[in-house]
């Protein structure tokens, strides 16, 4: 046999290399192998768990299925493993040479932070403590109690927030613009979800029946989110399946109390609300698939329309017509689709689709303080049609070394057609790609690094916006490119700073400008938490700000093509204490904030054109930049949940105080047309100057929320307080003054009597019939109070809900 080798391989070579291979297969004779799934408490699998083996000599991170495996010597060895949010999980495991361990790991939630897990601070998972700025997080069980059929319902319900006539607050970093311009920026999973031309939120597009977390982030967010996210950003996260399919259908019908004042009533028999959502969640094979749906009918909580005609009102109900002021008639599917790759590790690509259509009537103005509270100006009512849809492909893909690249997209169209020549058509494209790194695996610890690059281009048309062409036809183009270091030192201090350069387009007219973020958080002993931030902001007019002409009724709507842009710089101090007595655990949260603005965009009343009698002598409203503006302010929230004996206690609620100022009252922001007059400034448009206090801002927020939970019953309660709004526009009452036969709605009578503050209660109670069936009965507004957050605008008397709610 010999005699058949190679010449050039002597006796010796062969001998070795025969030793050599018998080695080798002894060697992997001695090995073993483990292999399993990461898994939650409630066990969906978890990917990105870092696992590692004896310390730290080998690691690897769980896939998109949550498995991992190792190839390991024959005998004990250590395995941990580790995640945000969850306990530290080690065992000690016996490696059999030639054999495979099957492991399953059960992560638990950490008792200290009651499992909240955010991603909006910093575009990767952190846990709520350690992050460097202000944010609160509403969990769905809320909006399933409290039977929301749009989310700015819930967004009340946190602390320093308010909604006014559809228009985020954030800590008073906002008044009132008529939904032209945002500075809170709203997303979907990251994507934007502002109207291209307005940059405005349409609530009731958002997927409420597929959520998995509502995220607030308070204060300057421009670095990671761009010019809208001045003063925060409101980030609604959707939902994936878990290793169950899971179906769920809610149908409800609610009824309106007739108003407190029997006298504000003009229409025969009670106004209704119906709805229903579903939503089915499932995996097949590598394909993760979720679809839901939801249809709206709501009377609205005003008046009938009267036939235009005959003048009789119709007092009908029918949930597929919008014939009462403040009616919707609304339906939206949504579908999500995720594949994970089997033959590229780490690889997951899908879409994302959402598409409404409603049919609602919107009045801004009331007819009169008394008995037309709940009837409209004449000509401030519209009529809009509108569909909204948006179709987002995307692609992610984590590395083996802690990379992770993803790209993101959103196609969005949405068409408005008004019935008073007031109809809007936009398409926005965004694309984002994104570049993160954590570098972990490749030796220096807790450090996540974030680039990313940032596309969009906006085409928008209609009569609305004929102040920047003659067509109605405007473009825009936002381009900005980002980059986040964040890092942790030890297991106390996390620091964080990014930088972003943002450059924006609208018709030709191009401006670019940089803006920069730091913050810190240091934890004192277990469970408190130190932080502190600062961040620039910066925002470019939306199109309707620019070029918006329209009107309401008598009032005019005028175009500012000269409008700046604004920007601004946000400091806070804050403090996080997590406390545990007995089986209730949450946290105590104070913090301290300001916020300076420059070139501050307020919408504003004063005289914009020629004086004639058919444009109300030229008096009108337009944004205009108002100089310079401050808010500074305390807040202090409560999170937390827990049992009493075998009372299950979930609660959330804070206060929040702001000082909203101007800091140029005296700033011309221009001069009337007639000589005589006074030129346009804080002082003369302010209702009330005292103190100097910005417009449409409510001082003093209040929010509390408990829920009590035994065996199958839950009784909740919500709480809500809203200190008077001391300055509007004083325009409305300079109107009624000087032109009482023109427009007379009653504003400073109604302002006279509701000096107060206003509160509302709601109540629910609901009982789990079984595991597939539940019931409840909700009722807003309990003690049936007559309000308005808007002048001008009044809110919903009681609303009470029947609910019911089927699983499986």
């Amino acid at each position: 046999m010999l005699l058949f080798l190679p010449k050039r391989v002597s006796l010796q070579s062969f001998f070795f290399s025969i030793i050599f291979i018998l080695c080798s297969f002894y060697s992997i004779a001695q090995n073993g192998r483990v292999e399993g799934r990461v898994l939650d408490e409630v066990g969906t699998t978890i990917p990105g768990v870092i696992i590692s083996v004896d310390n730290g000599t080998q690691k690897v991170l769980s896939d998109l299925d949550g498995k991992f495996f190792f190839e390991l010597v024959a005998g004990e060895h250590k395995i941990n493993a580790q995640f945000t949010g969850y306990d530290l999980f080690e065992k000690k495991v016996v490696i059999t040479a030639g054999s495979t361990l099957s492991l399953d790991i059960a992560m638990q939630p950490e008792a200290s932070n009651l499992n909240t897990v955010v991603i909006s601070a910093g575009k990767f998972e952190q846990d709520l403590g350690e992050v460097t700025v202000s944010m609160d997080v509403i969990k769905p069980r809320l909006l399933e109690e409290k039977n929301a059929t749009s989310i700015d319902e819930i967004l009340q319900q946190s602390s320093g927030v308010s909604i006014v006539d559809g228009e985020p607050q954030i800590r008073s970093g906002s008044g009132y613009s008529f939904g032209a311009g945002s500075r809170v920026q709203v997303l979907i999973d990251d994507l934007p979800m502002l109207s291209g031309d307005a940059g405005k939120p349409s609530w009731e597009f958002l997927p409420i029946e597929n959520l998995s977390q509502v995220e607030i982030v308070k204060g300057a967010s421009s670095v990671l989110y761009g010019s809208s996210a001045l003063s925060g950003v409101i980030n609604m996260r959707t939902a994936f399946p878990g290793e169950k399919p899971e179906t769920q259908v809610t149908v409800f019908h609610g009824i309106y109390s007739d108003p407190e004042m029997d006298s504000a009533k003009y229409w025969a028999g009670s106004l209704m609300k119906t709805g229903v959502n579903f939503l089915h969640k499932r995996k097949i094979g590598q394909l993760d698939l979720v679809y839901g749906g939801y249809f709206l009918g709501d009377d609205g909580h005003k008046g009938p329309l009267p036939d235009s005609i005959t003048g009789k009102i119709d007092n009908s109900y029918n949930p597929f017509t919008a014939d009462r002021y403040n009616a919707d008639s609304r339906a939206r599917m949504n579908l999500n689709l995720r594949y994970r790759s089997k033959k590229v590790q780490g690889l997951s690509f899908g879409v994302n689709t959402n598409w409404s259509i409603g049919n609602s009537l919107s009045a801004f103005i009331w007819e009169n303080n008394s008995t037309g509270l709940y009837s409209a100006f004449e000509g401030s009512a519209t009529r809009t049609i509108q569909l909204l849809g948006t179709v987002d492909p995307f692609v992610v893909y984590h590395g083996k070394k802690g990379a992770k690249h993803s790209l993101r997209s959103r196609f969005q169209t949405l068409d408005n057609e008004n019935d008073n020549n007031q109809g809007n058509f936009s398409d926005v494209l965004y694309s984002e790609y994104q570049y993160q790194q954590s570098w972990d695996s490749i030796g220096v610890k807790n450090l996540v690094t974030t680039l990313g690059v940032v596309n969009q281009t906006t085409t928008s048309r209609g009569q609305l916006y004929l102040g920047g062409n003659e067509d109605g036809m405007n473009h825009s183009l936002n381009q900005a490119v980002f980059f986040q270091v964040d890092k942790k030192w030890g297991d106390r201090l996390n620091t964080s700073a990014g930088v972003r350069y943002e450059q924006f387009v609208i018709n030709g007219e191009k401006e670019a400008k940089p803006v920069f973020r730091t913050g810190v958080n240091y934890r004192f002993g277990k469970a408190t938490y130190l932080r502190g931030s600062y961040g620039q902001g910066y925002r470019f007019p939306s199109i309707a700000e620019k070029f918006i002409v329209t009107s309401l009724g008598a009032i005019r709507i005028y175009a500012n093509p000269e409008l700046k842009s604004e920007t601004s710089y946000n400091t806070e101090f804050g403090i996080k204490q997590l406390f545990k007595f007995g089986k209730i655990a949450g946290y105590i949260d104070v913090a301290a904030f300001q916020q300076e603005y420059d070139n501050y965009i307020e919408f504003t009343f004063g005289q914009w054109a020629t004086p004639t009698f058919t444009n109300l002598l030229g008096f009108g409203f337009k944004s205009v930049n108002t100089g310079k503006s401050r808010v500074r302010g305390i807040e202090a929230s409560v999170l937390g949940e827990g049992k009493a004996g075998p009372v299950l206690i979930q609660f959330m609620g804070g206060y929040t105080f702001t000082e909203p100022v101007s800091l140029t009252p005296d700033l011309v922001y221009a001069r009337k047309l007639d000589p005589q007059s006074s030129p346009v400034n804080y002082l003369n448009t302010s209702s009330d100057t005292t103190n100097y206090l910005l417009k449409y801002r409510m001082q003093h927020l209040i929010r509390m929320d408990v829920q009590a939970t035994y065996r199958a019953w839950s009784l909740g309660v919500s709480y809500r307080y809203n200190s008077h709004m001391q300055n509007i526009d004083d325009a409305f009452g300079f109107l009624e003054r000087t032109l009482p036969t023109i427009f007379n709605p009653g504003i400073d009578e109604w302002r006279r009597e509701h000096v107060r503050p206003e509160w509302v209660i709601d109540m629910r109670a609901g009982y789990k019939i079984n595991e597939h069936h539940k019931v409840a009965l909700i009722v807003n507004n309990m003690l049936n109070r007559t309000y308005a957050i808007r002048p001008l605008d009044i809110e919903e008397p009681r609303l009470t809900t029947i609910q019911y709610t089927f699983n499986w």
